[in-house]
């Protein structure tokens, strides 16, 4: 009987392990593109402004994101993003890009999946990181 009380003890003091803390849920890429991004060497330099009303600009650099190559729009939905340049001679008018994205705090990554554009489909397999 002595041992009931010690058995009592050791029982309540098996409690559950403690769970990791709950990471707060990913942004949605709608707000996580908002900003500017650059490709470094040794991939080449090019910079991009994408803003919250859906325009993009690109730049040779980041100091020329004032005064773009081209600007355009683009839309994602879910992990694609859809480009497309109405102003500039980087790309034709008319000749849309499709691309699966990664886009985090630190970048962004191109994935093409569809581009007849030869300039824009070098971003294929590249990271632009967030300036």
């Amino acid at each position: 009987m002595r041992a009931w009380p010690f058995l009592v003890i050791l029982a309540t003091g098996c409690g559950e392990a403690e769970k990791p803390p709950v990471m707060p849920p990913k942004r949605p890429n709608q707000e996580l593109i908002v900003g500017d991004f650059a490709r470094k060497p040794p991939e080449g330099t090019m910079a991009l402004r994408f803003r919250g009303n859906g325009g993009i600009a690109v730049g040779k650099d980041k100091t020329k994101l004032d005064t773009p190559e081209a600007e355009g729009t683009f839309e994602i939905e879910k992990d694609q993003m859809t480009i497309s340049f109405d102003k500039g001679e980087l790309c034709p008018a008319d000749q849309k890009g499709v691309y699966k994205v990664v886009i985090s705090k630190l970048g962004i990554r191109f994935t093409k999946v569809d581009d007849d554009c030869e300039a824009r489909a070098r971003w294929d397999g590249s990271t632009f990181w967030r300036l």
